[in-house]
Order: C-alpha cells, then sequence, then structure tokens
C-alpha cells in the first residue's frame, strides 16, 4: 500500500529532503552550478565559477603541502563547501523559478507543451538557458518552437518575442532575437546601447508597418515576411538600407495600393534617407538612396506633382487618377536636371468630352504647376487609349519663350478675354474660342512675339444675331491690340464669328490720283450708284450704295473733316457729267458755293426762298419720273433702262430716260430751324414735307439725298425724315448727344477726344451695321499734303476742272445777279469762241516722274468732239432749269457694289499702300 501510494504522489513536486532524497542528482545539480554555472560575478569583479576554479587547487596544494595543519585546512575547506552549497541553495530555486515563468509565457505563443500533475515537463528539455545574469536572471536562452506553434509563421513570431518581453528584466537591458533557425528562437538579454538592440528594434517596426499594410485576408493563409538585407552606420546608429518583402501569393496589382503602400512607408519608416520601390510578382524590393541622389529627387518630384495634381481633380475623380513622369530633363549639366519635361495623367473612365472640362482642367494644372515650375510652359495633348478605356492627358514642358508657349499664353489670355465679356453660366454651353493660324514677331526687347492671325469664337449660349452682342464682341476684340486689325464674319446661323487679322486701318489716306487703278474704280463705282468714302477697319470699303439706301445724313465737329466727306459725293458729278447730276443747297454759302461752276451742278440755292423753289424743282422732277414709269409700266428707272435696251419697250413723245439726281444739301438743319419769319417758316414746313416725300419714294425714281448737319436734332428734322435718312456717317469725335442724334448710338464717342485722326469715321447702313473708316483726303484745292507737306495733291477744282477741259467744254463767265461775273462751264459747241481759260484756273504742282500720269491743268486743251450724250445747258445762267437727257445707253451688266462678304480684305486693297 506505502508503495502504491508513492506511484501515485505528482510528479512535479519534487520531494523535501529527508530519507530518500537523490542525493547524487544534487550533487551533479550542485557541481555543475559551482563549477559551470555560477557566472555571476563575486566582489563585482571575479566570477564565481572562476574563483571556484581557482580555490580548488589552491586548497589541495595547501593539503599536500600542510597536512599536519589539518585542522585549521578542514574549517577552510568546510567553509568553502558551505559556501558554494549555500549558493546554491539559494540560487539553483531562483533560476528555476525563473525558467518555469519564462516557460509559462512562451508556452503558448511557442507551442511547447502544458505542464500537468500526471505529465510533468522538463522546462530545461525546451528552453536550454546559456547564460544567466546576476545568478538569477536569464541573459540568454534558445527556445525550441514547435512546427504548428503561431511563432513558426514569420508574420506572428511577434508572440514569441512579446512573451519573453513580458519577463521582469535589468532596467537599462532589453531583449535581442535570433530567428536563424527556423525551429528554434534565439534570446539574449543585452544593454540597451547595444547595436544588436537598436536593430532588433528598427527591424521589429518595420515588420509592424508593413505587417499592418499587408494584412491576412480572412480565410487565405498569405505569409508576408520582411528581410533586413544591408546596414548602413549613420552617426553612430545603424539604419537598414535595404529591405526584402516577400508578398508570397498578395494582390498588389493596383496602382493606389502600391502608391499607399510607398506613402505609408516613407511616413512610418524614415532613417533620413529616401526609399525607392521595386516591384515584382510575388516581392518588394525597398532600397535607400541618399536624399540629393538623381533617383530620390525625381522620386520626390514624382511625389510632389502626383499630389498636385490630384488636388486639382474632384474627390470623387481622383480615386481614377494616376500621374506618371514619362520624361525627365537628364543632362546633368543643365540647370534644371531632373525636372519633369513630361507628365502622362490617367484620368480613368473620366468622361472629359466636354471642351469646357478640359479647358477648366487644363487651366488649373497651368496654375498649380506654374507656381512650382515657372521657368516653363506646359503643352496639353489628350488622346483616348482603347485598349484600358482610359482618358489620358500628356503634359510637355517647352521654355516659355518657345513658340508654343508664347502661342498657349495668348490662346489663353484670349480666351479669359472672351470670357470676361461673354461669361458662361453654369449649365450653359460656353463660350469658346480656336486659334487656326499665328504669325511670329519680335518684341522690343527681341524676344518672341506670337499673335493670332485667324481665329474663331463660338458663342453657345449667347445669341448673335442681335447687334448689340456683335457689337459689344467687335469692340472688346479690337482693343486687344495696336499692331492690326479684326476683320469679323458672322454666321448668326451657327452663333459663330471668324475673326482675321488685316492692316491697321490707315491714320490718314490721299484720294487717288487719275490714271491710277483705284481712281478708275472710284469712278466705276459711282457710274453704278456707289460713292467710296474710304478703307473700313477690318478690311473692306465704306461705300454708299444709292440703289440699297438711298438718302444719306452726315454729321461732324468742324474741322472734323465733314467737308471732305462731302466733296467725295461732289466730285464724281463734277468730274464727268454723266455719272449724275447735281442740285446744290448751301444755307451757310461757305463751302460749297463754288460748286455752280460745273455742268453737273444743274442748281444751286443759298437763300430760304432758293432752297425752297429748288426742293419743289428736285419734287416736280421726282414726279415726272414717276409718271415716266408708270406710263411704260415698269417699277423703276434701271428696269426701264434695260427692257429700252432688249427692246422690250420703245420709248415715244420724245420721252428720254433721265439719269441719277441728287440733292445735296449742307448744314439742312441750320435750315430747317424755326424761323421768326410765318412766312419762310411755312416754305420751311413744306419744304420738309416734299423732302420727306422724295425720301419715301426715291428709290426707284434714283432721286437721293445726300444732307449734312452738324447736330440734325429730331425735333428739327422731323423723325420721318431722320428715320428714312438710312445711310448716316459721323465724322470725328461726338459727344453723346451728337451720337445719338446723327448715328443712333453711342459710336461717335468712341474716338478720343485728342489724338484722333482727321477723317476718322463711323458709318452705318441697315445692311452692314457699323464701320469705322478713314475718309480719303479730297481737298476742293490743290495743296501739299497735310501729314506730309513734301507731296502736293490736287484738289478736287482742278481735277474736275481740266477733265472737263478734256471732255470738250469750256469755262465761261455769266453776270450773276451781285453785278459781277462767275465762271461756268459749258459744251464748246455751244459757244461760238470759247475764251481762253480764266487766269485764276490754279496750275498744279508738277508730281515726281514715277507718278502715274496727270493731266494737264495749266492750260485747256484743243477742242474735242463732245461725248454721245450732251447736257442741255441752263436756260438762265442764274437760275438754270432742269435739263431733259436723251435715253442713253444701257450700262454694262455689272451688279450693283457689294461690300465684301468674305472672311478677308477685297483683292486690290489699295490702303497697304500708306503708312499708318
Amino acid at each position: 500500500m506505502p508503495a502504491a501510494r508513492k506511484r501515485r504522489r505528482p510528479a512535479a513536486r519534487r520531494p523535501a529532503a529527508g530519507p530518500g532524497w537523490p542525493v547524487g542528482a544534487h550533487t551533479r545539480t550542485w557541481l555543475a552550478f559551482t563549477l559551470g554555472r555560477d557566472r555571476s560575478r563575486a566582489f563585482g569583479k571575479v566570477p564565481h565559477v572562476l574563483l571556484n576554479w581557482l580555490v580548488m587547487p589552491l586548497l589541495a596544494g595547501a593539503w599536500y603541502l600542510q597536512w599536519r595543519q589539518w585542522q585549521v585546512l578542514s574549517s577552510v575547506t568546510v567553509t568553502a563547501l558551505l559556501y558554494t552549497i549555500g549558493r546554491a541553495a539559494r540560487v539553483i530555486p531562483r533560476q528555476r523559478r525563473a525558467l518555469s515563468e519564462l516557460y509559462g509565457r512562451v508556452m503558448k505563443p511557442c507551442g511547447l507543451p502544458a505542464p500537468t500533475v500526471t505529465r510533468p515537463v522538463n522546462e530545461g528539455q525546451y528552453i536550454r538557458v546559456t547564460r544567466w545574469r546576476r545568478s538569477t536572471v536569464i541573459a540568454a536562452a534558445r527556445i525550441m518552437i514547435a512546427p504548428s506553434a503561431p511563432a513558426a509563421q514569420a508574420r506572428t513570431r511577434w508572440q514569441a518575442e512579446k512573451a519573453v518581453e513580458a519577463a521582469p528584466i535589468p532596467s537599462g537591458t532589453g531583449w535581442v532575437f535570433d530567428w536563424a533557425n527556423p525551429g528554434s528562437l534565439a534570446c539574449d538579454l543585452v544593454n540597451e546601447g547595444d547595436p544588436r538592440l537598436l536593430r532588433m528594434q528598427d527591424e521589429r517596426w518595420i515588420n509592424t508597418v508593413i505587417g499592418q499594410l499587408f494584412p491576412a485576408p480572412r480565410g487565405v493563409d498569405v505569409d508576408v515576411s520582411v528581410a533586413v538585407g544591408a546596414w548602413e552606420d549613420r552617426d553612430g546608429r545603424e539604419v537598414p538600407t535595404e529591405l526584402t518583402v516577400t508578398l508570397g501569393a498578395y494582390d498588389v496589382s493596383q496602382r493606389t495600393f502600391r502608391e499607399n503602400v510607398e506613402r505609408v512607408i516613407d511616413a512610418q519608416i524614415d532613417r533620413g534617407h529616401v526609399w525607392i520601390y521595386t516591384w515584382q510578382p510575388g516581392e518588394l524590393t525597398i532600397r535607400a538612396v541618399p536624399a540629393g541622389s538623381p533617383e530620390a529627387i525625381r522620386k520626390q518630384g514624382t511625389r510632389f506633382i502626383s499630389d498636385l495634381i490630384t488636388a486639382q481633380i474632384p474627390a470623387r475623380q481622383a480615386g481614377q487618377l494616376t500621374v506618371d513622369i514619362t520624361r525627365w530633363i537628364d543632362d546633368p549639366s543643365h540647370p534644371k536636371a531632373n525636372t519633369p519635361r513630361e507628365i502622362t495623367i490617367g484620368l480613368g473612365t473620366l468622361d472629359v468630352a466636354a471642351p469646357e472640362l478640359r479647358t477648366r482642367i487644363e487651366r488649373t494644372l497651368d496654375t498649380a504647376l506654374s507656381k512650382t515650375l515657372p521657368d516653363r510652359t506646359w503643352l496639353p495633348k489628350w488622346s483616348f487609349e482603347s485598349f484600358d478605356n482610359t482618358n489620358r492627358l500628356v503634359l510637355e514642358a517647352v521654355p516659355n519663350a518657345d513658340p508654343r508657349a508664347v502661342r498657349k499664353r495668348e490662346t489663353a489670355r484670349l480666351q479669359a478675354v472672351v470670357e470676361s465679356k461673354f461669361p458662361t453660366k453654369r449649365g450653359q454651353d460656353p463660350v469658346e474660342v480656336d486659334i487656326h493660324t499665328w504669325s511670329s514677331h519680335r518684341g522690343s526687347k527681341g524676344s518672341p512675339v506670337e499673335r493670332p492671325e485667324s481665329f474663331t469664337v463660338t458663342f453657345g449660349a449667347y445669341d448673335v444675331t442681335k447687334p448689340e452682342t456683335r457689337d459689344a464682341f467687335e469692340q472688346h476684340t479690337d482693343s486687344l491690340t495696336d499692331t492690326n486689325d479684326w476683320h469679323y464674319a458672322w454666321s448668326e446661323a451657327e452663333g459663330r464669328v471668324t475673326v482675321s487679322a488685316v492692316p491697321r486701318l490707315p491714320t490718314q489716306l490721299a484720294f487717288p490720283e487719275p490714271g491710277s487703278p483705284e481712281f478708275e474704280e472710284f469712278l466705276a463705282l459711282a457710274r453704278r450708284g456707289t460713292i467710296r468714302f474710304g478703307p473700313v477697319k477690318g478690311g473692306g470699303w465704306l461705300d454708299w450704295d444709292l440703289q440699297q439706301t438711298p438718302h444719306a445724313l452726315i454729321g461732324g465737329k468742324t474741322g472734323a473733316g465733314k467737308s471732305v466727306a462731302l466733296s467725295l459725293i461732289l466730285f464724281p458729278a463734277l468730274y464727268d457729267p454723266t455719272i449724275y447730276q447735281l442740285i446744290v443747297c448751301d444755307p451757310k454759302r461757305t463751302d460749297f458755293t463754288w460748286t455752280p461752276e460745273f455742268p453737273a451742278v444743274i442748281r444751286f440755292a443759298a437763300t430760304d426762298e432758293e432752297i425752297y423753289e429748288a426742293i419743289q424743282a428736285f419734287a416736280g422732277e421726282m414726279d415726272k419720273r414717276q409718271s415716266l414709269l408708270n406710263k411704260y409700266g415698269r417699277r423703276n428707272l434701271q428696269l426701264l433702262r434695260d427692257a429700252v435696251a432688249r427692246g422690250e419697250v420703245v420709248l415715244r413723245d420724245d420721252d428720254t430716260i433721265p439719269g441719277r439726281l441728287i440733292l445735296f444739301f449742307d448744314e439742312i438743319a441750320d435750315y430747317l430751324a424755326k424761323s421768326a419769319n410765318k412766312e419762310i417758316e411755312e416754305l420751311k414746313n413744306d419744304a420738309k414735307a416734299m423732302l420727306e416725300k422724295v425720301a419715301r419714294l426715291g428709290r426707284a425714281l434714283e432721286t437721293n439725298i445726300a444732307c449734312a448737319a452738324q447736330k440734325p436734332a429730331g425735333d428739327i428734322l422731323g423723325m420721318q425724315l431722320r428715320s428714312q435718312l438710312g445711310r448716316r456717317l459721323g465724322v470725328g469725335p461726338l459727344d453723346q448727344y451728337e451720337s445719338q442724334q446723327i448715328l443712333n448710338s453711342d459710336h461717335g464717342t468712341r474716338f478720343p477726344a485728342e489724338g484722333t485722326p482727321k477723317g476718322r469715321s463711323w458709318g452705318y447702313d441697315p445692311k452692314y451695321g457699323y464701320q469705322q473708316a478713314q475718309i480719303m483726303f479730297l481737298p476742293d484745292d490743290t495743296t501739299p499734303l497735310p501729314w506730309d507737306p513734301t507731296v502736293t495733291i490736287h484738289g478736287a477744282k482742278d481735277l474736275a476742272r481740266a477733265h472737263l477741259a478734256e471732255l470738250g467744254y469750256v469755262q465761261v463767265l455769266v453776270p450773276n445777279k451781285d453785278g459781277g461775273q462767275d465762271p461756268r462751264w459749258v459744251r464748246r459747241d455751244l459757244v461760238d469762241e470759247p475764251p481762253p481759260t480764266p487766269d485764276s484756273t490754279p496750275a498744279p504742282s508738277p508730281r515726281p516722274a514715277d507718278e502715274p500720269r496727270q493731266p494737264d491743268l495749266s492750260k485747256t486743251p484743243a477742242p474735242k468732239q463732245p461725248p454721245a450724250t450732251p447736257s442741255a445747258p441752263p436756260a438762265e445762267p442764274e437760275q438754270p432749269r432742269l435739263p431733259e437727257t436723251p435715253a442713253p445707253k444701257p450700262p454694262p451688266a455689272a451688279p450693283a457694289p457689294q461690300q465684301p462678304a468674305s472672311d478677308q480684305p477685297p483683292a486690290g486693297n489699295w490702303m497697304s499702300g500708306f503708312d499708318n
């Protein structure tokens, strides 16, 4: 029975000292501890094990030499034995308790067997302590790891390390772990300054960070391990310089995931250098490079540009964004080496078909990049990659002085200018600018200048059929540059305009000399019923088509050039009486009293009564013409001429088809102003009524009105008459009130009060709207050019006199009602002996030899045979009657002149031959 009870005693409980105690085992434990394991230092200097080995030979020698002193030696020997036995009895239990405590901590993570009452565990079999510290603290040990233990996997080794570190250790120390052998964990307790401890702390932090970045998916066995491949001493501390992360089957194909991993590692594992990442299937290699190296600069630049661009894209779209710097400035000698040359931005499936979205993205990126890299301009290029259904934007960097960069800035400036005038509201189609051609120039400092030659503006939601919209755009665009003017070709149905650069409108322009193509064109237009005033800003000509807009109102301040514009109306008839005839009314008797000299002026009136009679005769002539049309059943005189030419109509009763007749009325507002004389006031009212009637019916009857006034107020002219004066011409700067009176708009106020060239005008007709023009300079008398006194220009009088002499006219003197004599030009065949040309006729100054041949104005040429269509002489010089000319031959079948409707100025534009 006693034996049976002894077998049931728990094996884990150690027997107490007494009978049956295994003395041999304790003796071996004592000897192993005393002579091998007791490495704690005695007196703080000498290890106990060394001291014990020294004492044993000393005692042996003393017994051999001094055996007679056995009493003393016995005492010393017994004392030494007792000291070692006592020390072993005190230290060995503590070591066993420390080993048991460590075993209990690492048992679970290391997969060690748990001790039970029936199955005790020998801790030393699984934890081999190789060194103790202070006799009772484990300083070095190797712990066995079961194959199925959690610590057997790299990602969970930290559990075993944490268990070891949980054991109490002296302050200022720490554990260093070595997993070189997969089946065991070597632990070593070292001081805090030990390099191995610092390494281990770095490795553990690296494993922690990377372990959090690569969590194991639920239900998937993915073992991610980290190995530090190289270390580098930096300021007395070793830092890792190469890491290898084994990813196994972990899926790292998503770019956004990889970028997030890199950013976290850069932020969490910062050791004073820059990490360069190399992703390969199943493995990530991370190596450190110096912060100032080209690789580091490029990586940081890529990261910075990516963050910069990502910040500009809406958050809901940023997840699709990828940024790559595909080209760098590689030349190390370049001052901007290792900076981006080309950036490729992947926008995923973001819909960038809308031009306004692309423009907004480009502007946002330009603003952001220009702050970082102000020395270059980024040229955008959009593309769509069908293989991955991705929209891409490639930004190419060029120097700011590159012509392409200059063009881009000019395009952005033009777009911004247009949008500032025509802003787009949310949800509306934007205003777009598309530049087609450019011209290259050099600036004042030699820098390249690129200017648009032609561009198209699409107005989106704006209605360009409104004249005010078109006018606002043209006025705004004209202010962009002072180097050229713009020609506008509007396509109202499509809501766009094509703008082309043309030479600037000249600040002065001389009337062409006879014999030049321009002079012949001027006369040809007049014969077809069109009077040319001068070139128009933007190309083309300011022409008054008498058939389309039969009546005109010309206004302007004194000295602005209004009289010159009126002279251009008079000149064709004065030069060739067969073109049209004139009735001249000059109530102020200042500027046009010389016109009765010429045969085309069939009546001249100055007083109130004379003007009334002239208007009455003018209205009577219109009635005669209307009767003629009614007689032959035609709507206008031109149709009647065509019918006669084709033989469809035969004139009878000595009927003739009259030519065009223009009532030329200077200062009409002065005449129609209220008078204190009631009889004169009645005459004026009757005259106004007759003028209104002629204005309504004169188009078909070729009876036109050309009147001038400084301030044609509506209450003086009458609204009905003013409304019929369709062709308007405002000469020179005008104030707001004058501009409204003359042009029915504020265009006349757009000239500066000072510095406006003389003759600069605004013209208007219902077909072409408002046009800015420069009136050709045609003085009354021959004079030097005001802007170039070395050149003489022939006056209208001298040109007309010379040509009349060539046509067979002679100048005669007729008595006037003041008792004097006035010159008149009459047909030579109507006088018996043509008198010599009066000495008062001025002779023109000679022209340079290279100019076209001019008629000799100094003498009257020999009489010539009169032209086929003579003009009937006036019955009385003082008050000539209206002539009836025989039916002329039909004019050439040339179409009525039209304003140029193409995008470019008309051919033969000779204004470019004059300096601005």
